[in-house]
């Protein structure tokens, strides 16, 4: 038996689900793969780049123009044997594929928070997702908060589905501020040595971009010296420039990003819903403070440690921004916490979570087969 995974998030811009699997393999390259022939299937040849060079597992680029549903259909799938199991970590698995399948679910999205998404959207990924989630052998989520969301929107009985959390890379930690790395991050994305804030990854609605600017500007107006830094998509829509304060800094390296997290007053993520919050348990193990909201999967993220706001108010954010800035004890009794509650999430215990549920997944009798 091969294990297959869906490598179509393994590319060259690094985002979130592309490096979950990314750590996976990087541990596996370690400890050891789940299954000796693993063959992980790409869309872009850049992401040749995220496999790890070991005996025993092998890429192929198929379909690397192709649609994404054309690709899953008629790249993926045709590279699938009958008696194969399937690692799809993004949610989704071709459709003609009725074999042995381990799927990913991040979050349920398109049914929690509807308004974040257009309609034709949720038209064409809804159902697929909730058939992926009923076709599957097992479904790793990565939190508790996920796992009761797959269970109640999906109709997925309980015990085909487990918790694993996602761990940092060992390489998130808190780094001095005249630091090469911190120093270098600055430099790449212009604050020099201008005090930040930090805001990762898209700039979708429920992350509240208006609220965090509304804030800042009212930050700002005390703290003329101080910028707030947008990394992830560079995403349509507006955002007021350096005069106010404002970077764009775009997709950075992980070295970049883990720079900028180290050397930042804190990371503002108030986001009305996430299935976990990888950002804020990176910010976390490096010494970052989080503003964030409380509901979801970002209480298991965070902990005790981060400021929580019970909704994206403006005023109330803008206080958690002087206070960060401006009060050292206030910042050093989170810091504190936000390490003392990281200290339970590791990559190599996740990976040996997956690769435990993947070795008992190739034991079942297909459900579909």
């Amino acid at each position: 038996m091969r294990l297959v995974i869906d490598g179509q998030r393994l590319t060259e811009e690094r985002t979130g689900v592309g490096r979950c699997l990314e750590s996976l393999l990087a541990e596996w390259a370690l400890t050891g793969l789940p299954m000796a022939e693993t063959l992980v299937v790409l869309r872009e040849p850049g992401g040749r780049n995220r496999v790890p060079r070991i005996d025993g597992l092998v890429s192929k680029v198929v379909g690397e123009r192709w649609s994404g549903l054309g690709w899953e259909w008629f790249g993926l799938a045709r590279e699938l044997r009958p008696d194969d199991l399937l690692f799809a970590p993004a949610n989704l698995m071709p459709l003609p594929w009725r074999g042995r399948t381990v799927l990913v679910i991040y979050d349920t999205l398109p049914w929690v928070v509807p308004e974040s998404f257009p309609r034709l959207v949720r038209w064409r990924f809804g159902w697929r997702y909730r058939l992926a989630a009923r076709r599957a052998d097992r479904i790793l989520v990565p939190s508790q908060a996920t796992a009761d969301d797959v269970a109640r929107v999906h109709g997925v009985p309980p015990e085909r589905i487990r918790v694993t959390y996602p761990g940092p890379e060992p390489e998130f930690r808190p780094l001095p501020h005249h630091s090469s790395e911190v120093i270098e991050a600055r430099r790449h994305v212009g604050v020099e040595t201008s005090p930040y804030f930090l805001f990762i990854g898209k700039r979708s609605r429920r992350r509240n971009v208006p609220a965090i600017l509304k804030a800042f500007a009212s930050h700002r107006r005390e703290h003329p010296g101080h910028r707030l830094v947008f990394v992830g998509p560079d995403d349509p829509g507006d955002l007021p420039g350096p005069a106010d304060g404002t970077i764009r800094a775009g997709h950075v390296s992980e070295e970049t990003l883990r720079g900028l997290l180290a050397g930042a007053i804190a990371l503002l993520y108030p986001s009305d819903y996430e299935g976990f919050g990888l950002p804020v348990v990176e910010a976390l193990a490096s010494g970052c403070p989080v503003v964030t909201l409380r509901n979801s999967a970002l209480i298991e993220a965070g902990g005790d440690a981060p400021w929580y706001l019970d909704s994206a108010d403006a005023p109330a954010m803008a206080l958690a921004l002087r206070v960060l800035a401006t009060n050292e004890e206030e910042r050093r009794t989170r810091i504190a916490r936000g390490f003392d509650h990281v200290a339970q999430f590791s990559r190599a215990r996740f990976a040996h979570e997956v690769k435990d549920e993947l070795i008992r997944a190739a034991a079942l009798t297909p459900r579909n087969g």
